[in-house]
C-alpha cells in the first residue's frame, strides 16, 4: 500500500514540475535556437554498450551555430528519473536536463535529456566523431542524437525544433496509443521550397541493430493540402533501438503551414504483418530551405523595323522579368497583327556571353551578366495555354552607340498540342532598350 501510495504522489509531482519541453507530446525548446541555412544530425544506439560514437557531418566551410545533445532511455522505476543526468562527452563532463517525461509505461518509465554542447566546440564543419559514455537509464539506454545548426553561406533557411517525450504503441490504452501531430508555421514564399525534417526516435526495435524483425511504423508529412505517407523508415539504423531519420518534401508557393505525424501502424509495405512498433519520439527538426533567388532580372521594351530606320515597325515589345519570381510579356507583329501577352514568365537562366554591356545605370559594379533567357505561359491572340520560351541580350548603354553592341530579343511560341512553332519574332532592338539587372539586394 505504501508503495502504490508513494508512486502515485512521484507521478503527481513529477507531472507538476516544468523540467520538461514535452511529455507525451514534443514541444517548442526551452532554450533559445540559432538562426541557420541548415539542420545536420547523428545518432547512435546505446544498448550494445558505451562508450558509443556519433557521426556528424557538416559541409566544409561552414559555422556551426548550435549543437544539441539528446539522450532517451527508460528507467524501471519512475523515481529514478532525476532532472539532470551526468554523462561525458568526449570525455568531458556534461550536465543533461530532463525535457520529456517520465512517462509511466507498463513495467518502465521513459524519458529524454538535453544539453547545448554548443560552446564546447565538439561539432565543426567538416566530419565530427563524438564519443558519448556514463549514460545511466536503469533499465534500457536506448541512444543519443546530436543536431546541428550551421551556416553555409547561403540564403538563412527556417529553422524550428520541437522536443520532449513523446512515446506510441499502437496497443497501449489512451494517449500512450498515439504520438501527438506537430504543426509549423513560417512566412509565404512566392516560390516552391524544399522542406527538411529530421527526427530522433528511440526503442525501436528492428532488423538493422536489434537482430529482431523489422517492426511496421509510419510517417505523415502534410503541406499545401498534400500528405506524404513515408513507411517503414525505423529500422535501428543508428545500433539497436535508436533512428535518425531524414525526410523532405516540398513546400508548394504561398504555403504558410507544415505538419509532421508519425504512428505506430502497419502500413502494408516492407514490415508488412509484424506487430508495429513502439517508439519514443524525441526530436523533430524543421528547416525550410529559401528559395533560390534568380541570378537577374529584366526590364524592357522597344521596336524593330527591320533595319530601315523609315519604315514601318514590324515588332513592338515589352514588360519585366521580376524581380524574382514572376513578370509580364507582351509582342506585337504589326505585319501580321498577332498579339501574344504573359503574365506567367520567369527566368531560366542569366549568362555572360562575348557581348558588350551590360554596363547597368547606377555602377552595378561587377555584374556582367548580358543574356537571360526567361520561359512560360501565355495567351496567343486572346486565347490562354500557349508555352513559350526567348532571351535578350542587353549590350550596354546607350544599345548600339559608342561602340557597344545592340541588344536584342527573341521568343518563340508553341501550340499546346502539337508543339508547332505559331509564333516568333526575333530581331535586334531599333529603339528602346533592354535592361538585364542584379538580383534584388544584391549590389
Amino acid at each position: 500500500m505504501k508503495t502504490a501510495v508513494l508512486r502515485l504522489f512521484l507521478v503527481m509531482l513529477y507531472a507538476s514540475l516544468s523540467w520538461a519541453d514535452g511529455t507525451e507530446m514534443l514541444g517548442t525548446p526551452s532554450v533559445p535556437i540559432a538562426n541557420g541555412t541548415a539542420i545536420a544530425v547523428g545518432g547512435v544506439g546505446l544498448v550494445d554498450g558505451q562508450p558509443a560514437t556519433i557521426e556528424v557531418e557538416v559541409p566544409a566551410g561552414a559555422v556551426v551555430n548550435q549543437t544539441l545533445l539528446y539522450l532517451e532511455g527508460t528507467m524501471t522505476e519512475i523515481g529514478q528519473v532525476t532532472p539532470t543526468m551526468n554523462v561525458q562527452v568526449n570525455g568531458a563532463d556534461v550536465a543533461a536536463a530532463l525535457i520529456g517525461g517520465p512517462t509511466q509505461l507498463k513495467r518502465t518509465a521513459t524519458a529524454t535529456y538535453r544539453a547545448d554542447l554548443t560552446g564546447l566546440g565538439f561539432v565543426s564543419a567538416g566530419s565530427n566523431m563524438v564519443e558519448i559514455s556514463g549514460v545511466d537509464f536503469t533499465s534500457d539506454n536506448d541512444g543519443a542524437g546530436i543536431l546541428v545548426i550551421y551556416d553555409d553561406g547561403g540564403t538563412e533557411a527556417v529553422i524550428d525544433i520541437r522536443d520532449g517525450n513523446d512515446y506510441a504503441y499502437i496497443n497501449s490504452p489512451g494517449s500512450l496509443m498515439i504520438a501527438e501531430r506537430q504543426n509549423f508555421q513560417f512566412a509565404k514564399s512566392s516560390k516552391d521550397r524544399v522542406a527538411n525534417v529530421d527526427f530522433f526516435v528511440g526503442s525501436v526495435a528492428g532488423g538493422a541493430g536489434s537482430g529482431a524483425s523489422c517492426r511496421p511504423s509510419s510517417f505523415e508529412i502534410t503541406t499545401g493540402g498534400t500528405t506524404a505517407v513515408f513507411s517503414d523508415q525505423l529500422d535501428s539504423l543508428d545500433g539497436a533501438f535508436w533512428d535518425t531519420v531524414n525526410l523532405a518534401v516540398t513546400v508548394p508557393a504561398g504555403e504558410t503551414e507544415l505538419s509532421v505525424e508519425i504512428f505506430s501502424r502497419d502500413d502494408g509495405v516492407k514490415c508488412a504483418g509484424n506487430i508495429p512498433a513502439s517508439m519514443d519520439w524525441v526530436a523533430a527538426g524543421l528547416a525550410v530551405q529559401a528559395p533560390g533567388r534568380d541570378d537577374c532580372w529584366i526590364t524592357t521594351g522597344g521596336f524593330h523595323r527591320e533595319g530601315d530606320p523609315t519604315g514601318g515597325t514590324d515588332f513592338t515589345f515589352g514588360g519585366n522579368v521580376g524581380p524574382p519570381p514572376r513578370g509580364s510579356w507582351q509582342v506585337v507583329d504589326h505585319n501580321t497583327g498577332d498579339n501574344f501577352h504573359a503574365f506567367d514568365v520567369a527566368i531560366v537562366s542569366c549568362e555572360v556571353i562575348e557581348l558588350s554591356g551590360p554596363d547597368q545605370p547606377g555602377g552595378k559594379k561587377g555584374f556582367k551578366i548580358n543574356k537571360a533567357s526567361f520561359d512560360g505561359i501565355g495567351r496567343l491572340n486572346h486565347v490562354d495555354g500557349y508555352p513559350f520560351t526567348g532571351y535578350v541580350h542587353d549590350a550596354g548603354e546607350p544599345a548600339g552607340k559608342k561602340g557597344n553592341d545592340q541588344d536584342f530579343f527573341s521568343i518563340t511560341v508553341r501550340d499546346p498540342i502539337t508543339d508547332e512553332v505559331v509564333f516568333e519574332a526575333s530581331a535586334p532592338l531599333e529603339g528602346g532598350n533592354v535592361q538585364i539587372h542584379p538580383p534584388t539586394g544584391k549590389k
